[in-house]
């Protein structure tokens, strides 16, 4: 029997890998899935992942005896990081580092962001969303640990949710600081589908995964396509300013 763990299966990303990762286990192998919080996750999802064989529980990011716990005989841990941003993101990626080391855990995946593979050590060269994502691979990387680490692109489903409705705090603008690059939008059920897959040993060994949408598209004629199909929000555009990404 070999022991996979999934941290974060509370999260969008997480309940999506928790589900695909129960879906393609061996009957032989065991599963965990932890929460920071498990009232954080409707009662009847976590009923349905013990009904599969899943075992559901606590552990904080924060808290490294818990991780000691929940990794104990695991080959592979799955980290999902929290919205936390600079030192308190950092320091729980150092603390599941950790915890995985003490307790013999052979392999890490994490799950990072386009942008994050800047070859470069100096913050200020790094576009600000990567740059946790850049120290967290480091650190996976420096641990000793057999790594995955999967760079997720931009979320398709972030343009319906936050990309849509953005015109009414903008002034009535579509407001973009792309500077004219497009991205490779994927579904974040795709990357919850893969991330399963990697921890569960799918992947080759201290290997980096990109993954992107089958194309490459410009904000511009994502924004002007959700006002052409709806009628009701407006075409004008107003492009911002930011760090180009690398």
């Amino acid at each position: 029997m070999t022991k996979f763990v999934l941290t974060g299966s509370d999260g969008n990303l997480g309940r999506i890998a928790a589900d695909f990762a129960i879906e393609i286990l061996k009957p032989e192998d065991q599963l965990v899935l932890t929460s920071y919080n498990l009232k954080a996750i409707p009662e009847d999802v976590v009923a349905g992942w013990r009904a599969n064989g899943a075992e559901v529980v606590d552990a904080s990011y924060d808290d490294v005896e818990s991780l000691k716990k929940a990794f104990e005989g695991a080959e592979a841990v799955g980290f999902i990081s929290t919205w936390l941003f600079g030192d308190g993101r950092r320091n729980q990626a150092k603390n599941v580092c950790a915890a995985a080391k003490a307790v013999g855990v052979k392999r890490v995946c994490y799950t990072s962001f386009v942008g994050a593979g800047c070859e470069t050590d100096v913050e200020e060269e790094i576009p600000f969303l990567p740059r946790d994502h850049h120290f967290v691979e480091k650190t996976v990387k420096e641990s000793g640990l057999q790594y995955n680490i999967q760079r997720n692109w931009l979320y398709m489903d972030n343009i319906p949710t936050l990309f849509a409705p953005s015109w009414k705090f903008c002034g009535d603008k579509w407001l973009s600081n792309s500077h004219g690059v497009p991205g490779a939008y994927v579904a974040r059920e795709d990357c919850g589908r893969v991330f399963a897959a990697l921890i569960l040993g799918r992947g080759e060994p201290n290997k980096v995964y990109d993954v992107t949408g089958p194309e490459v598209v410009q904000q511009k004629d994502l924004m002007e396509w959700i006002g052409g199909s709806t009628a009701v929000c407006p075409l004008t555009w107003q492009r911002g300013t930011s760090r180009s990404c690398p």
